[in-house]
């Protein structure tokens, strides 16, 4: 007979889960997960800040920037960078927000260690005019006898010609004339003579062109890979571009060379009639000596329109940084706020105020400074305002209950960042009071 199997045992229903109130009610007594909810609200509204901070920050577009606080090793200055499209920004001044800036592009950095403290599209190619003049000034030291007599001749001349526009800024080179190489780094550093540029590629490259590839060469030798030369002098042509990194590479290396920072760094030059030349008497063009406390070299260039490019030292109270700015058409407010951040210092100083006490050259270009104010404000990414004289940042909700009741004749301006460490509150101190908003109801109010 074929066995038969036993039924199988009958099904019990499974228990119901419990509602969701029972839920809730159980979360409600549990102490370890209620304070663990809690610490990990703290941890989030302590992020708050740094998220702000982020926001706010200058950052360059297409590369990814690190930020790092720790000390860097100096990098030597002949030595190109592993990565050179990597920036690691060290910032100086960390009770002040990095200022934003009117120009395209934008870069600080330490003399002495190399390391990056600001870069706003610092690879992006850009025309870098008269600031070409460094790389011609620095392989006429490298290569050159500054001794060495350079004689105007019909050959040189025809060559100055073909390569200077007819609104170039000059020397003043005269066909006949022979002058020392020293001389022509005067007249090409000073006035910014595009003849000199010509005549001192001429001489230490033995030819024009020859001279522009050993610019190229030099170019890379140092790392700056988005740099390219067409001519010494730094005339607007196709391919003829640089960025903000490679001029503060550039600034770096010629600024530390003593013979070049001298030159640079000198505002007024006397160079006497002789039976072989002419008298000049030179004025350097590079205004930021002229007015801002430290400033001691660099080369600025200007199409006489509205793109201005400069490259400044500045030293302070034994710190020494190399500033850049490209395509700005207010190179003060933004060379200035760069270095009073750089160096920590807002002291407010002003071209208007210096020139009105010792004229500064060529001042009459700019309108003599009349548009620079202790009230002037450059607007931020994250919608704010930033004050130039204090170098502070104000933003909303803090910046709508500024402008509604009172402005800078009510409150004064900023003297701190805002306080996010309060919970949902946000404070910012003002000359005259404090400003409180709830960012969770909403409300602001002074104190």
């Amino acid at each position: 007979m074929r066995a038969v199997s036993p039924p199988p045992p009958p099904r019990t229903a499974a228990p119901s889960p419990p509602g969701l109130l029972h839920r809730l009610h159980d979360l409600s007594h549990n102490k370890t997960l209620l304070l663990l909810c809690a610490a990990l609200l703290v941890v989030l509204v302590s992020l708050i800040p740094l998220l702000v901070s982020w926001l706010g920050t200058p950052r360059p577009m297409g590369i990814s920037l690190q930020r790092n606080t720790a000390t860097v090793a100096a990098t030597p200055l002949n030595q190109a960078p592993v990565n050179p499209h990597q920036v690691v920004i060290v910032p100086s001044d960390t009770d002040h927000p990095p200022p934003p800036v009117l120009a395209t592009a934008a870069y600080l950095m330490d003399m002495d260690s190399g390391a990056t403290l600001y870069a706003y599209n610092p690879f992006m190619h850009l025309p870098m005019l008269s600031t070409t003049k460094l790389m011609t000034a620095l392989l006429a030291v490298e290569h050159g006898n500054l001794n060495q007599q350079v004689t105007i001749t019909n050959a040189l001349d025809r060559d100055i010609q073909q390569h200077i526009s007819s609104d170039s800024s000059l020397f003043g080179l005269k066909k006949g004339e022979t002058y020392t190489l020293r001389d022509l780094l005067y007249g090409l550093l000073l006035p910014s003579g595009n003849d000199a540029a010509v005549a001192i590629a001429d001489t230490v490259g033995g030819s024009y062109q020859h001279f522009v590839d050993m610019m190229n060469q030099r170019a890379r030798e140092l790392g700056m890979y988005d740099t390219h030369y067409m001519n010494p002098s730094g005339l607007l042509a196709t391919s003829h571009y640089s960025s903000a990194h490679d001029l503060a590479v550039l600034g770096r290396y010629t600024m530390s060379n003593p013979i070049l920072h001298q030159i640079a760094s000198t505002r007024l030059y006397h160079i006497p009639k002789t039976s072989q030349h002419a008298e000049h008497y030179l004025v350097n063009g590079n205004q930021f000596l002229w007015w801002y406390p430290g400033a001691d070299g660099g080369k600025p260039g200007w199409d006489g329109n509205t793109d201005f490019v400069q490259v400044v030292s500045c030293t302070r109270n034994g710190r020494h940084l190399i500033g850049v700015t490209m395509n700005t058409k207010d190179w003060w407010t933004d060379m200035r706020d760069l270095m009073n951040w750089g160096f920590d210092n807002f002291q407010w100083i002003s071209p208007y105020d210096v020139d009105l006490q010792h004229p500064i050259p060529y001042d009459y270009d700019w309108g003599y400074f009349v548009r620079d104010k202790k009230t002037n404000t450059l607007p931020t990414a994250n919608h704010g305002r930033y004050y130039i004289y204090t170098g502070y940042s104000v933003s909303p909700p803090i910046l709508s209950y500024f402008d509604k009741n009172g402005g800078l004749d009510k409150f004064g301006f900023p003297t701190s960042m805002p306080d996010y460490t309060q919970g949902s509150l946000v404070s910012q101190r003002f000359q005259k009071a404090t400003i409180q908003c709830d960012l969770a109801g909403k409300q602001c109010k002074r104190l």
